[in-house]
């Protein structure tokens, strides 16, 4: 069975400023890549991921790095695949270089919906003060 976990470490530079390092895999892919941010850029995410699915038609996403030339950015997007529910989590990570250095992939984990809401709360509720790693593992049906 093909399995993926989302994990994320935090290195605390000061109360608000953060580098996180994601790494994120899938059946034999894994990539890994690290930004700096706001200590609490994942819980309007994570927020919004604890209510996911409103509709077959809802997605929710998160960005980092994307207005950062030269430097990684990620995309996160949970969505449906199909009218009956069914979800996944899209992973984008791009390096963000020139031709010929320039390196993206791109994949997504099914999960259900209940476990990316999972995914939600553990984001949401994450205090990278008192807990400088989350790990999640999609569960699937």
């Amino acid at each position: 069975m093909r399995t993926g976990r989302i994990a994320i470490s935090a290195s605390a530079d000061d109360e608000e400023w953060c580098t996180f390092d994601v790494t994120v895999t899938y059946d034999t892919i894994e990539a890994h890549m690290h930004f700096d941010a706001y200590t609490d850029d994942w819980s309007e995410f994570g927020g919004k991921l604890m209510s996911f699915p409103k509709n077959p038609a809802d997605s929710v996403v998160f960005e980092a790095g994307i207005d950062s030339s030269g430097y990684d950015f990620l995309v996160l997007k949970a969505y449906c695949y199909d009218a009956a529910g069914h979800a996944a989590v899209s992973v984008l990570l791009d390096n963000n270089q020139d031709l010929p250095r320039r390196c993206r992939l791109e994949f997504s984990i099914p999960a259900d919906a209940a476990s990316i809401n999972l995914l939600g709360s553990m984001l949401y509720n994450w205090k990278v003060e008192h807990s400088s790693e989350l790990l999640w593992e999609a569960q699937i049906s």
